[in-house]
């Protein structure tokens, strides 16, 4: 299986080496090669064949590790435009370079809010995405990590100005199984330490079913 790089393809609130062993390779020798032809020639032209593909693979993979790292952790580098492709793609691409890195990386940006509500557990942070997204297509996190595509639909709002602290933007995700649903961003910056400067996720909001945030039709009753 080959890794394509990232990108925004892809497709609640926040509260591939492929490898080839020996008796693969026999067992495929004798499905793909007949009786008549299991000479030692062609059972060794088979193997090289299947060694060479490995080989292949495995420089691609380390290619492609090379070229993605993942999110890491908050930086006061990080530019407020920069956080949600950055984690995005770090979901989509979830256990790379290692398991889970995705969402320990959205763990590590979360604020002090998502860490209460599990108890300062990422662990227990990890199986609730993974439960979550296995449950529901168009959970956020089923979303991110299987679903067919993302974009950004407005541009960063950074209330208060250039200066301000608090910024969010939209984003639209397409579920695996079609629907579309809008996610609003609330990014906060740490203005002390630990981290002082550095942008993190305090909240991501889905829309309801119209692709709207905010009630309307407040009087006599009002909806969502």
């Amino acid at each position: 299986q080959e890794h394509e790089k990232p990108s925004n393809e892809l497709v609640s609130t926040i509260p591939f080496p492929c490898h080839v062993r020996n008796s693969d390779v026999f067992r495929l020798s004798a499905l793909l090669v007949s009786d008549d032809d299991m000479s030692d020639e062609s059972d060794e032209r088979l193997f090289q064949e299947l060694m060479d593909r490995k080989l292949k693979m495995g420089q691609q993979t380390q290619n492609y590790d090379r070229e993605y790292l993942g999110a890491g952790v908050p930086r006061s580098s990080l530019r407020p435009e920069e956080m949600v492709p950055l984690l995005m793609n770090a979901l989509k691409y979830n256990d790379n370079p290692h398991k889970d890195d995705g969402l320990v990386s959205m763990w590590e940006f979360a604020t002090d809010t998502v860490k209460f509500i599990f108890n300062n557990n990422v662990t227990e942070f990890i199986e609730s995405c993974h439960d979550t997204a296995d449950q529901f297509p168009t959970s956020f996190y089923g979303a991110a990590m299987d679903g067919k595509s993302w974009d950004i639909e407005t541009e960063l709002n950074r209330v208060g100005g250039k200066d301000g602290w608090i910024a969010t933007q939209v984003i639209k995700t397409i579920s695996s199984d079609g629907r579309l649903c809008r996610w609003q961003w609330e990014m906060r910056k740490n203005r002390r330490p630990p981290c002082q400067g550095c942008w993190k996720i305090e909240n991501i909001a889905s829309s309801d079913r119209n692709g709207d945030f905010e009630a309307r039709d407040r009087g006599d009753g009002w909806s969502v």
